[in-house]
This record gives structure tokens, sequence and C-alpha cells, in this order.
């Protein structure tokens, strides 16, 4: 995995993520975003990192759209989540929560991955911050 930190943008597949994002009108970031984050929700077999590291990015943005602080320590990211990001609900806050549930979970080479370079538990930590975002109820 290329990643050089434990933010939901700190790896290639994340931030080419956010390239397709940025180019994208709002309703078709929206589009992309879903099923991103169905990938990880709703397939039940090994779910490989890029796929993981794409779902903790997509709920990184649906986090953003809750609380409209910047979960992801990126300048670039931040400036477009304040500036294009997509209007996202309440389906799919609960679509991102189950995301994150299946990256953290076992069958998960994202969990994997971390253990291996010793740094689980700072990665569940920022999945579970994002986690918790999307818990708090909304106004």
């Amino acid at each position: 995995m290329g990643a050089w930190g434990t933010g939901p943008f700190d790896n290639d597949e994340a931030l080419d993520l956010f390239l397709d994002l940025e180019d994208a009108e709002p309703e078709h970031a929206a589009v992309r975003l879903r099923d991103v984050l169905r990938v990880a929700a709703e397939d039940e077999s090994f779910l490989e990192a890029p796929a993981a590291n794409e779902a903790i990015a997509a709920a990184a943005v649906v986090a953003f759209s809750y609380s409209h602080t910047d979960p992801t320590g990126n300048p670039r990211v931040a400036r477009w989540l304040t500036e294009r990001a997509p209007a996202l609900g309440a389906e799919d806050g609960v679509l991102a929560a189950r995301a994150i549930e299946r990256v953290c979970g076992e069958h998960s080479e994202w969990v994997e991955l971390w253990s291996d370079a010793g740094l689980e538990s700072e990665a569940r930590a920022v999945a579970m911050r994002l986690q918790q975002t999307l818990a708090a109820p909304q106004p």
C-alpha cells in the first residue's frame, strides 16, 4: 500500500479517488462516493486494501458533510470539501458507518497491513473518529 500516514487521504488510492471527485460535478461526485462506500459495506468477501482505503476517504467526505470540520489534514482536499463537496444526507452517513465497520473488521487487508506496519491502533483511531462524527445527531 502506498501510504505515508494513517489519515483518510494519506495513501495513493484515496488521492486517486479525490482526483476523480475534484474533477466531477457535485452530483457525480456523490454517486462515486456512494459506489465506493457500497463496495466496502456490502461485499462480504475479503476486502482488499485499495477498496478499504477508498472507503475510508469516502467516509471522511461524508463525515465532513456532517460536521463541517476537516477530517483529512490535506489542504487541497479541505478546500474542495469547503467549496465543492456534494450534498450528502443521513442515508450516506449510515452507508459510510457500515463501510468503516467492514474496513475495520475481520476480513480486511486494511487491518492486516496496518497491523504489520505496527500502526493498527493509530489507523483504527482515525476510523473511529470518523465513525463518531457519523454517529453524532444531526441538526
